[in-house]
């Protein structure tokens, strides 16, 4: 018996609780963390954050699976779901997807999962296209075995094969009963919110139920039970946090899927990316944070067109402007001539608001000031 599907104890899945323990712990209190920082924010810096958080998640986990994705498409896609609950005219139908699952994951995880939540979920992460095979928002059917495969023709490397068509739909029936039966909402048999995330992922991706989408969804189910076991949507950002070691990822999943029925290996690795999760999530608030300031000191010191390249600047998130801001740059994103863009930039370094980067070589960059934290003085009585 090569898979765990296999096994004639299958899906009796085996863990040590206690190993887990103190991450069960951290991951709760980050959260609450987490949670007090975004209530301290502005209402619309609120609203930036989150934004900020699902579109890293949507273009990371699109990522994982070998798509890219155009940030502002996706973007503008989020904002639009968030503040009118629909999609822009004419938008681009990936990022489209991609922020719909984002939101609908975000907006339904007090509900149930159902073989119709999960196929309005794949629907939404493999958009419609023309002359493909792939079923969208059903289970697959097609008789041939699904394998996950890599290596020249010929001599092509088999790392998982999931069970045939006609054994998905008992499958997702068990796991589905699973998920219901081990719900903090509403089940009898409950278990801590990392392992049941964990076990839910590593769960759906070895039945691997649908053409095509499996990643992608199954990092939702994660995201949905995190959120369960929480009481509110979390914030942490799983697919980011995978992303940025996709091969150990891939390889982990592969090591689960053989073998036995016990997990705490699989676990193990998946709670170290929650953590690292939240990690990223605290950075992008901060980030939001530091925008809010920069713009409460030097809102009302910017012209037009330099108010643009802030904007532009901020709109690549935490990671920054790729080179920093050149003259070059700064006449691209503000449509001026190189006079205009030289005096701009120079009224901006006077203003303290930029920065030269050091090692600059003939062409001098520059980055946005951080503004500190101004600290609130207290009063005391005169004597």
């Amino acid at each position: 018996m090569r898979w765990i599907w296999q096994q004639p104890d299958w899906p009796e899945f085996r863990y040590n609780e206690s190993a887990l323990k103190d991450r069960e712990l951290e991951f709760r209190l980050n959260s609450e963390r987490l949670a007090g920082s975004f209530d301290a924010l502005p209402m619309a810096s609120q609203k930036d954050a989150t934004i900020d958080l699902m579109l890293s998640e949507a273009i990371t986990t699109s990522a994982i699976e070998g798509e890219d994705l155009d940030r502002e498409s996706v973007r503008s896609s989020l904002l639009s779901l968030i503040t009118s609950d629909t999609l822009p005219d004419n938008s681009d139908q990936k990022a489209a997807g991609a922020a719909s699952l984002l939101v609908d994951v975000r907006k339904n995880w007090q509900i149930s999962l159902t073989h119709e939540l999960l196929g309005k979920w794949q629907s939404m992460a493999v958009p419609e296209q023309r002359y493909t095979p792939i079923l969208r928002g059903a289970y697959r059917n097609d008789p041939s075995p699904i394998q996950i495969v890599s290596g020249p023709y010929g001599r092509e490397k088999v790392h998982y094969e999931a069970p045939l068509a006609t054994q998905v739909l008992d499958e997702m029936e068990r796991f589905i009963d699973w998920c219901q039966q081990t719900s903090p909402l509403s089940g009898d048999k409950t278990i801590p919110g990392i392992a049941r995330a964990g076990i839910a992922h590593l769960w759906f991706e070895v039945i691997h139920p649908f053409d095509d989408g499996n990643g992608r969804v199954g990092r939702a189910i994660a995201d949905h039970a995190l959120s369960q076991f929480l009481g509110y949507p979390t914030t942490a950002c799983l697919a980011t946090a995978i992303e940025a070691d996709k091969k150990t990822y891939y390889l982990q999943l592969e090591k689960a899927s053989r073998g036995s029925l016990e997990v705490n290996t699989w676990l193990d690795y998946f709670a170290d990316r929650v953590i690292k999760a939240q990690e990223i999530a605290r950075k992008e608030v901060d980030f939001v944070l530091a925008k809010t300031r920069f713009y409460e000191a030097y809102g009302d010191h910017l012209n037009d067109r330099q108010a643009r390249m802030v904007s532009r600047v901020f709109a690549e998130g935490r990671k920054g402007f790729e080179g920093g801001i050149t003259t070059k740059k700064y006449e691209a994103i503000t449509k001026c001539p190189n006079r205009t863009a030289s005096r701009d930039l120079s009224d901006l370094v006077a203003k303290g608001i930029i920065i030269p980067l050091p090692g600059g070589g003939r062409t001098t960059r520059y980055e946005l000031t951080t503004v500190k934290q101004q600290k609130k003085r207290k009063r005391g009585r005169s004597d």
